[in-house]
């Protein structure tokens, strides 16, 4: 009897490439949906009484946030603006705490891990615009 063919696990072409940038989209999304809902907490708690520059950031993020289409980042344009949205909320945050450690905020443990996954988005979007995306 002839054995049959058995097909490998080869990954189709571009299959690999499309993995990442779905993963990289995901991670882009859950930073900006974090980073916006914090921001956006402080906001309604009053933190950002007082604060023009911070203030003129919160509305900075909101109009890049409208951009990502129903929240979702599902593509290259999507991406940008989630780049935009993460490094908005991290100037707002500066503009409250230059130290970034948020001393005395309840959500302050909240806030650093959120701006970590914000920082791998910037960083990634400075990977792509250099070619080095991957």
């Amino acid at each position: 009897m002839a054995e049959r063919n058995k097909k490998t696990a080869v990954p189709k072409p571009g299959q690999q490439q499309r993995r990442a940038q779905e993963q990289r989209n995901a991670q882009a999304e859950e930073a900006c949906r974090q980073l916006v809902g914090l921001l956006e907490t402080l906001a309604e708690e009053g933190r950002l009484d007082g604060q023009e520059t911070a203030a003129q950031y919160l509305n900075s993020t909101r109009a890049y946030y409208r951009r990502i289409r129903n929240g979702k980042v599902m593509g290259p344009a999507d991406f940008t603006a989630a780049a935009d949205v993460c490094a908005s909320v991290r100037r707002a945050l500066a503009a409250l705490d230059p130290s970034l450690e948020f001393a005395g905020l309840p959500q302050a443990d909240a806030l650093r891990e959120a701006l970590r996954l914000g920082a791998l988005v910037i960083e990634e979007m400075k990977r792509i615009k250099a070619g080095k995306a991957g």
